[in-house]
Order: C-alpha cells, then structure tokens, then sequence
C-alpha cells in the first residue's frame, strides 16, 4: 500500500463528530428535545391582581423558593424578611382563578406539576409581614394592640413595652390598636411599663 492510500484511510468521515466542524449540540433534535423538557414555562402575578403576570421558562428541577423568588423579582417586589427564608407565600392558581393554599416551597416544580390538581400559573402572595427586634411575624389582623402584637412575637406583655418608631422613647398605649403596615418595625424593651401601670392599677383599688 502506498502511502497515499494510508493518509486517504485516516481522514474522518465528512459531517461526523470527529470533524471538528459545525457540530453543534444544539443543532442535534435529541439535545433540543432533551433541553425542552427540562425547562417548564409559567406564569407568575401578584395573589388578586393578575393583571401584573408574567410569564418565563425555569427549569423543572427549580425548587419552588426559586419559582417564587423569581417570580418576585420579575414582578419587582421583595420577599421578606429575606430571599433565603420567605415569609411570603407562592400559590397555585387553578380553575376559575381559583388560589390554593400555599406550596410546599422546598419542592421542585417537576414535584409540584406532578400533583393532582397541577398547574403552571402561580401567584405570589405578600403576606402582613412586621418585625419585633430582630423577630419577624406575620400579623393576622391589619390593627392590634401592643400587647397583641407582644404576644404574637413570644414577649410577656407585663415585662415588655412596645415602642414605635422604634426610636421613640415614648411606649405605645398597650390596649389601643397599631394600623400596621408590610415591613413595619417595632422595639420591644424589658423595661416592665405595661405590667407596672397594671400593678399600680391594683394597689390603688
């Protein structure tokens, strides 16, 4: 054999992957339809207001924290107290624009499209979030008083005082009711004020 005929029989195959050429993995339908399957469009809106919804791709395996925080920022509003632990609620939006209850966050979209009933459209749900020293609750009414609100963060009313700004040096009136606010912080200080105007109440009956 000459060596003509031995350097024709080591060139690659025209078009074949070891061409080096033109290969693109995308180009292959399997790849693409591989790539397809791991993604999932849905659409996210603010919980009653879907005329703010968006809709975008995420892959499948996303937990539904990342749904949810991605959804948060397509619709520029911030999860509290952070992105990392939520109060905020993601709901699934069903027939008739029906909210379900809220999602286990720790699943993935694949886990939750899985369930009976299933759905791509989410709503997020900004929940009354406040925060008392560093505690962060959600309120379950849109007033309460300070000593709710005390009880609500684990606080004995009859050791702690409530002061809002969180400055002030002034306590709030422990039994008239705070209109609160989403993100709103209050300073709860062991200085046992409530519980000594009850006490000078009582020795004075």
């Amino acid at each position: 054999m000459s060596l003509e005929n031995v350097q024709q029989d080591q060139e690659p195959l025209s078009g074949g992957r070891d061409a080096g050429v033109g290969f693109n993995a995308s180009e292959n339908p399997v790849v693409a339809v591989d790539e397809a399957k791991r993604d999932a469009e849905i659409s996210v809106e603010l919980l009653h207001k879907p005329e703010d919804r968006k809709h975008f791709r995420v892959p499948r395996d996303f937990k539904l924290l990342e749904v949810l925080d991605e959804g948060a920022e397509k619709l520029s509003v911030k999860l509290l107290p952070n992105l990392e632990k939520p109060l905020d609620h993601l709901r699934g939006i069903y027939e008739n624009h029906h909210a379900g209850e809220p999602l286990n966050l720790e699943l993935t979209l694949e886990d939750s499209l899985r369930e009976q009933p299933s759905t791509h459209h989410f709503a997020v749900d900004l929940v009354l979030a406040i925060q008392i020293n560093t505690r962060w609750r959600i309120a379950p009414e849109k007033e309460m008083t300070p000593k709710a609100i005390l009880a609500l963060a684990e606080l004995p009313w009859q050791e702690y005082s409530l002061y809002y700004p969180a400055d002030s040096v002034v306590p709030l009136p422990p039994d008239t009711p705070v209109k609160l606010d989403r993100g709103q912080r209050f300073e709860a200080q062991r200085d046992g004020k409530y519980g000594a105007g009850v006490d000078s109440a009582h020795r004075n009956r």
